[in-house]
């Protein structure tokens, strides 16, 4: 692979690969590789990156932090991967007077969505999957496909970064399950100010607003740590909280409803009734 000297990036050399064919001469449509980074002795930082494509890179020398949509600051080290995606606004870097060796990888495509939606991707969070050479040989191989401008070998680099992200997944899925309970303390955060918005109208942007975040983090912070969709989730908790209304208070049902920011008595009762199985009426005559 051709190396050159960019020194706002490293005082070593790089290598940077693109894909070098027509798109149409790709078998695979729904998924492609764009291009292939390694970066040693980086020392550059980005502040307010944005990208068209989806990337992970993967750090395998050094320390430094990760930050997207001026969310808490993420600590990377040797064996860290994170996420970039169109949409978001990220900084990231080695720790000042430091550097970092990074390989990276973007690609793009509608399979990224099945992945994202099977919480295969989690992009907020940095993945801590440890240093592994067979990966690194991996990302190294999928270097070498894209640069031999051969459409098979192409299709082959999206094939090897499907099997990678699905390993990258499952190792951080095995290493966090020794600690099932802990979540990144942002995400936390953002779950308790949906739970503490329970008593008035529901309002997205509001939420969003609050914590620095863009309408299509906060969704996926959701849904990626509840498995469920934003407003299911908010709806599930309303419920939740309608439940304990009825058993514990004297109120009637209209003003329960309206407690909760619902302006619609019936389209509550017929929410109630969907999460539930029964009427609000039912349920209270049940106790």
């Amino acid at each position: 692979m051709a190396k050159f000297t960019d020194f706002m990036i490293s005082p070593l050399p790089i290598r940077v690969i693109d894909l070098k064919i027509e798109r149409s001469k790709l078998k695979l449509k729904g998924f492609t590789v764009l291009q292939f980074g390694h970066l040693p002795g980086r020392i550059s930082k980005r502040k307010g990156a944005s990208y068209e494509c989806w990337a992970f890179s993967y750090i395998v020398r050094g320390k430094g932090s990760f930050q997207v949509d001026g969310q808490q600051l993420q600590r990377l080290e040797a064996g860290s991967l994170y996420w970039e995606w169109p949409g978001a606004s990220f900084d990231y870097g080695p720790d000042p007077n430091e550097s970092w060796d990074e390989y990276y990888v973007s690609f793009e495509g509608t399979r990224v969505n099945e992945w994202l939606e099977a919480g295969i991707i989690s992009p907020d969070s940095v993945m801590q999957i440890g240093l592994d050479n067979r990966w690194i040989h991996k990302i190294e191989t999928i270097g070498a496909l894209l640069e031999s401008g051969i459409p098979d070998n192409a299709d082959r680099a999206a094939l090897m970064v499907e099997s990678l992200i699905f390993e990258f997944y499952a190792v951080n899925a095995s290493r966090s399950s020794f600690y099932p309970s802990q979540k990144p303390e942002y995400v936390l955060h953002v779950l308790d100010d949906i739970a503490n918005s329970l008593y008035q109208p529901w309002n997205e942007q509001q939420v969003w607003e609050r914590n620095h975040l863009s309408r299509s983090s906060l969704r996926r912070i959701v849904h990626q740590n509840t498995g469920y969709s934003l407003n299911e989730y908010v709806n599930r908790l309303k419920i939740s909280e309608a439940k304990k209304l009825l058993t514990y208070t004297s109120l009637q049902i209209k003003d329960i409803a309206y407690k909760l920011g619902f302006d619609d008595a019936a389209y509550f009762s017929r929410l109630f009734k969907k999460f539930t199985g029964i009427s609000p009426n039912k349920f209270r005559e049940k106790l």
